[in-house]
């Protein structure tokens, strides 16, 4: 274990500038992401998350220890491999994210909020590196009505009109996203009405 990692305080950004210009040390924070220790795990997620963004090909080789995070029963684990994975497809040359298509988006059909959320914000980045994805993906997003089963399916809604304005000027699926957006008007949630609104006068009303 890394010692200092266990402190709350550290400068993660440090951290993560240390592993870009030696990726020799990757395998030790990898490693760190299943301790029991909340605070030392937590550093190794936030530290490996700024590497996912900054200089992805370091975290590629690892490519399956996130896949067998994202079938964890821990939804943190589901999580934080969610977020690393969508920033590694920037430099999926081998198409490896189509592979495991389904097993990413299968994760929108938990009954729990968390991660289905965090699925659907990191789809934006995914549709940024895969643009041909973006009609697939919007398609089962305006199903997540169907294929969401938590009782929070109101807030889950809102993080999907929130990406659905990440592409909304370049998808090819526009009259299906606004009739989906126009649906939430009438939200029993006071957010997604207002992000519904914000959407329709932000790319509708003229």
């Amino acid at each position: 274990m890394l010692s200092e990692l266990e402190n709350k305080d550290i400068d993660v950004n440090v951290f993560a500038e240390s592993i870009i210009k030696n990726p020799d040390k990757t395998s030790a924070y990898i490693e760190g992401l299943l301790s029991k220790n909340e605070t030392y795990r937590y550093n190794c997620f936030k530290i490996l998350n700024i590497v996912s963004e900054k200089k992805p090909k370091v975290l590629y080789p690892h490519w399956d220890f996130f896949i067998n995070h994202l079938k964890s029963e821990n939804d943190y684990h589901k999580m934080s491999a969610a977020l690393i994975i969508a920033n590694i497809t920037s430099v999926d040359t081998e198409n490896r994210f189509e592979n495991i298509f389904d097993l990413y988006y299968e994760n929108l059909k938990t009954k729990k909020t968390i991660v289905p959320i965090y699925v659907v914000k990191s789809s934006g980045k995914i549709v940024r590196s895969k643009p041909e994805l973006e009609e697939k993906i919007t398609n089962l997003l305006l199903n997540i009505e169907k294929i969401h089963q938590g009782k929070q399916i109101e807030l889950v809604k809102a993080a999907v009109i929130e990406l659905f304005s990440e592409f909304f000027p370049k998808s090819k699926n526009k009259e299906k996203i606004i009739d989906f957006v126009k649906k939430q008007i009438n939200s029993e949630s006071p957010k997604t009405r207002k992000i519904a609104k914000e959407f329709l006068n932000k790319y509708v009303v003229k």
